[in-house]
């Protein structure tokens, strides 16, 4: 069997072009270009591509910038920050987890990684509030006042802190229920 007899044995009908870019697929029918399923406005596959590449190197640069300007908050800022809320032996392997849980943007109630992340003005993204990306790739913002809510209702709750990071439904479900 040649390639191409291969080739079109395992593509999909109606499919004229198939290319992968930055692990997302791309598929172009005669009336549409499809990019991981999703039907698109692009004219040509390489459009999609275009539209891939800077999406991924945007997404790249944003993380990295932001990492940097927690990498430039100095270490003993944060073993400050650290003793002034917790009663714990600050070292160099606890200062970078602050810092590390800090720069993922995770949900938490810890008062560190919060005063950690006032620090960094890209942070806020809307003044006075607070915002964290979720594991389903959601974005919350929360005000402060519901934070320091939030603070003292799950002290000591990981199963519900948990539960909140997986999903924006679970997140608000949670603030639904406390009243917020």
């Amino acid at each position: 069997m040649y390639y191409n007899q291969f080739l079109k044995t395992i593509t999909k009908e109606g499919v004229q072009e198939s290319v992968r870019s930055y692990n997302n697929l791309i598929e172009k029918y005669e009336d549409c270009i499809l990019i991981n399923g999703e039907q698109t406005e692009f004219n040509t596959i390489e459009e999609a591509r275009s539209y891939i590449k800077n999406k991924h190197y945007s997404e790249i640069l944003q993380q990295e910038l932001s990492n940097d300007l927690y990498k430039d908050i100095s270490e003993i800022h944060v073993a400050n920050i650290i003793k002034e809320h917790h009663n714990v032996k600050v070292t160099d392997t606890l200062i970078e987890s602050y810092v590390n849980l800090a720069s993922s943007k995770i949900f938490t109630i810890d008062p560190v990684v919060q005063e950690i992340r006032s620090l960094n003005k890209l942070d806020h993204l809307i003044e006075g509030k607070i915002h964290y990306e979720l594991a389903d790739g959601s974005i919350v913002a929360i005000n402060e006042s519901t934070q320091e809510t939030l603070n003292n209702v799950l002290a000591n709750q990981q199963e519900i802190i948990e539960y909140m990071r997986e999903s924006r439904e679970n997140f608000l479900d949670i603030l639904e229920e406390i009243g917020e």
